[in-house]
């Protein structure tokens, strides 16, 4: 299990590292030698509780052992992850401020908001994907829907009345919720969250009447019998419910999401910093007591080098921008 000693208040997080915020450090070979010989600050840009934390945390208190130094988690929700990512990027490049970026934030937002506050594909490096996750489809019990064709007939037949909840405009649960019913060509109302465990509880009062949601928030609810599952959103059946089908399997042929997330630092951080923090993390990541933690919430450890997660977040972002553009997917 992870320590709850990590669990520090961002105030003192940021007290503790505001020597990161002076420049020089970053320019001198030592630095990359002598990588790290302080505690580093991990910003995650959401609120505790929620798997993003979990995975967080996991991910901090094992690299803690690896590098010998703490590896503090600096929660810093607000936006849909974008204050959390736009503090990394005006962070020191000298690998003592490193971030969890994540679907919403890195490809999602751009196409979703005018003004963003960082340039996704400029401002910030990639190190290691870290997570890739199942969005599970789930309707309140009340619903008339044993399918998910049941439940795009249903759509089609009532636009709009059905209401779609989300953890926010732009989140991984919004953007699979859409590209749902844009391919399908359904209408259902989006309903906007605060968070991801407020969104799943208007599904289980029947305040919202179904979500396409990162597996882990509804998954304990379909267990309990107060919600039920219809579909996965990857292009494989989760281990944690293998009866339940693929989207693509059960009516919409194509279709696919997950929620992913991985490690970023500021754009200028150099390169050998990138390699030592890409070596530790596949390390962790690549350890059995790790992947199974992550499995346990619903995602898979998926180490990458640097160059393949930049490649992976490229496609996304374009993918993403054809379908905001289809669903005019916007915040204003």
């Amino acid at each position: 299990m992870f320590n709850i000693n990590i669990y520090l208040h961002s105030f003192c997080v940021g007290a503790l590292f505001a020597v990161a915020t002076l420049p020089a450090f970053a320019a001198t070979p030592d630095a990359a030698r002598d990588y790290p010989n302080r505690p580093i600050r991990y910003i995650l840009p959401n609120g505790p509780g929620s798997n993003a934390d979990i995975f967080t945390r996991i991910l901090a208190q094992k690299l803690s052992d690896v590098f010998g130094q703490q590896v503090v988690v600096d929660s810093r929700p607000g936006a849909g992850g974008m204050l959390g990512i736009d503090i990394a990027a005006k962070s020191a490049p000298d690998g003592y401020t490193i971030a969890r970026g994540n679907l919403p934030a890195l490809a999602v937002a751009p196409h979703v908001y005018k003004k963003m506050p960082y340039d996704a594909l400029k401002d910030l490096l990639p190190v290691s994907l870290t997570d890739n996750g199942q969005n599970l489809l789930a309707v309140h019990l009340s619903v008339a829907a044993t399918s998910l064709r049941d439940l795009i007939a249903l759509m089609k037949a009532n636009p709009d009345k059905l209401a779609m909840a989300s953890p926010g405009v732009g989140s991984a649960g919004h953007l699979a919720g859409v590209l749902l019913t844009t391919m399908a060509g359904a209408r259902s109302l989006h309903v906007p969250y605060k968070s991801a465990g407020a969104s799943i509880i208007a599904v289980v009062s029947n305040e919202s009447q179904w979500t396409f949601a990162p597996i882990g928030a509804p998954l304990p609810h379909v267990r309990a019998g107060r919600l039920r599952a219809l579909a996965v959103g990857a292009d494989k059946r989760a281990p944690q419910v293998p009866d339940v089908p693929t989207a693509a399997e059960a009516g919409v042929p194509g279709y696919y999401s997950t929620s992913w997330a991985g490690v970023v630092v500021p754009k200028g951080t150099p390169p050998a910093i990138i390699a030592k923090l890409n070596s530790a993390i596949v390390k962790v990541l690549s350890a059995a007591d790790v992947k199974e933690q992550f499995l346990q919430q619903g995602a898979e450890a998926s180490p990458t080098t640097p160059e393949e997660f930049a490649r992976f977040i490229r496609a996304d972002y374009d993918r993403i921008a054809k379908v905001a553009k289809v669903a005019g997917l916007t915040a204003d």
